[in-house]
C-alpha cells in the first residue's frame, strides 16, 4: 500500500474521512470566543502560540477513528437497515447519517489508530442499537445482523493553551461541526498522543540497539 509520511506518522495515502469544514483560523476564534463560561473573554485560557491577528495559533489538527455499522432490522414482513458509529477510541455510540459526505483521500495532519478492535466495537454497536430500539415507543424491530461495517476517521482540532502560569493543557473541537467536544475526546486524543511517543521511543531504541 502506498504511504504518505506525516511527522512521525506513516499513514495511508487514502482513508475514509468525514470532511473538516473548519480550518485552523474558524477553528481558533470558537475556542477564543467570548462566552458566559469565561467572563465573556476575562478569564479565556491563554494561547501557547498567537497569529499576528490575535488569534491562538497552537492548534493541531488529528483524525481519530469511528467504525460504523449497517444494522439490518426487521418487523415483520417489512425489512430496513440503520447505520450507527462506535467511536474506536472509547466506545461512544450514537446514530450515523453522515454517510453521502464522507470522501476516500488523503489526511492532513497526524491520523490515530482504532484502541478497540472491530469485533469489540460491533458488541457495542449491537447491545446499544436494542437499548435504543427499546426506548422507541409502538413495536419494537429486531435485529437480524449486521450488513455492512466501514472505519473512517473524524476531524478533530487540538488546542493548546496555558493553565495555572506555564502548566500546558489542551481542548478539542470537532473539525465538522466546529462544537467542542467533551472529556472523553480530550482524554482519548491525549492517550493516543501518549502512545505514539511511547512507539516512537521504542522504535528509536530498537534501532539504536541494532547499531
Amino acid at each position: 500500500m502506498e504511504t504518505l509520511q506525516k511527522g512521525d506518522l506513516i499513514t495511508p495515502v487514502n482513508l475514509l474521512l468525514l470532511p473538516a469544514r473548519y480550518d485552523m483560523e474558524s477553528a481558533a476564534r470558537v475556542f477564543y470566543r467570548p462566552r458566559a463560561t469565561n467572563l465573556y473573554g476575562i478569564l479565556r485560557p491563554r494561547p501557547v502560540k498567537r497569529s499576528p491577528r490575535g488569534l491562538p495559533a497552537s492548534l493541531e489538527l488529528v483524525w481519530m477513528p469511528v467504525y460504523i455499522f449497517r444494522m439490518q432490522l426487521s418487523k415483520g414482513e417489512k425489512r430496513s437497515d440503520t447505520w450507527v458509529s462506535v467511536d474506536a477510541s472509547f466506545g461512544g455510540f450514537a446514530l450515523f447519517d453522515r454517510l453521502s459526505v464522507l470522501e476516500e483521500r488523503a489526511p492532513e495532519g497526524a491520523v490515530f489508530d482504532p484502541v478497540i478492535s472491530e469485533e469489540a466495537a460491533e458488541r457495542i454497536a449491537r447491545f446499544e442499537t436494542v437499548r435504543y430500539l427499546l426506548r422507541r415507543r409502538g413495536a419494537k424491530p429486531n435485529i437480524d445482523g449486521v450488513a455492512e461495517h466501514r472505519l473512517y476517521y473524524t476531524p478533530v482540532w487540538v488546542y493548546y493553551f496555558r493553565r495555572f502560569g506555564s502548566k500546558i493543557d489542551l481542548a478539542v473541537l470537532d473539525g465538522y461541526t466546529g462544537e467542542k467536544m467533551g472529556g472523553r475526546m480530550r482524554i482519548a486524543v491525549l492517550d493516543a498522543f501518549i502512545r505514539t511517543r511511547k512507539e516512537r521511543l521504542a522504535q528509536a531504541g530498537h534501532e539504536q540497539h541494532r547499531t
